[in-house]
């Protein structure tokens, strides 16, 4: 294979070759294809401070299956410091076929796909709180801009309400971290009809300061501390 670059030219551009060649005699066919150049992928970072090199690789690899996608953004617990995460969180620009299997067979996680295109992610972020703290900490293919502005669904704040309510009906039958999802849906719910910021770091604040702290460690363990134990 020989490359070269296209010259301008008077009349039509050309291409030159050096005649120091094995191959391609004068007057022979050639097919002239274009030879693109590799992109350059440099993730943008939204609340994420700190991601294990081990993580960043999986994150690159993803981002370079998807690289013809619009955008593509990591969430969830896989960026939460150390490797106890359940699976992996993408939103995803565009096309999500083969990332499932390809997350699966080179690394062993399972994924979670949230597809979606750009006004459905605006509508998201201002109407449900739940997706908006999804996306309140991110890492993105391509730099993207939030423009947050809650704006009140009562559809949809009946629907987070319903499932927020699970705390109460599964009690019993809820493993300590499924219990902490749960509440932690309903104050974001409740910040989020406030008009305040939701994400989990907030919450997870506005927990505490409403039990005790270190609550939701102890909530994790089902481990709860009455006034008189604290």
């Amino acid at each position: 294979m020989l490359i070269s670059k296209i010259s301008r030219g008077s009349v039509m551009d050309q291409i030159y070759l050096s005649k120091n060649r094995k191959s391609l005699k004068v007057g022979s066919y050639v097919t002239i294809q274009e030879i693109k150049s590799p992109s350059i992928i440099n993730p943008y970072y939204h609340n994420v401070s700190y991601i294990e090199p081990i993580k960043y690789n999986i994150i690159k690899s993803i981002f370079e299956f998807l690289e013809a996608e619009e955008n593509v953004l990591v969430t969830g617990s896989f960026l939460e410091e150390g490797f106890s995460f359940e699976d992996l969180d993408l939103i995803v620009f565009g096309n999500v076929s083969g990332i499932q299997e390809f997350v699966k067979s080179n690394y062993g996680i399972d994924v979670h796909i949230i597809e979606i295109n750009s006004n459905e992610f605006n509508k998201g972020i201002n109407t449900d709180p739940l997706f908006q703290m999804i996306a309140s900490k991110f890492i993105a293919k391509n730099r993207i801009i939030l423009n947050i502005n809650n704006q009140i669904n009562y559809k949809l704040m009946d629907l987070a309400l319903v499932k927020s309510e699970l705390i109460l009906t599964n009690y019993e039958i809820s493993s300590g971290p499924e219990k902490y999802k749960l509440l932690r849906n309903a104050f974001a719910i409740k910040r989020f009809i406030e008009n305040k910021q939701v994400s989990k770091e907030f919450i997870d604040k506005d927990i505490e300061n409403y039990f005790y702290n270190g609550f939701i460690n102890d909530f994790q363990k089902n481990i709860i501390l009455g006034k008189s134990d604290e």
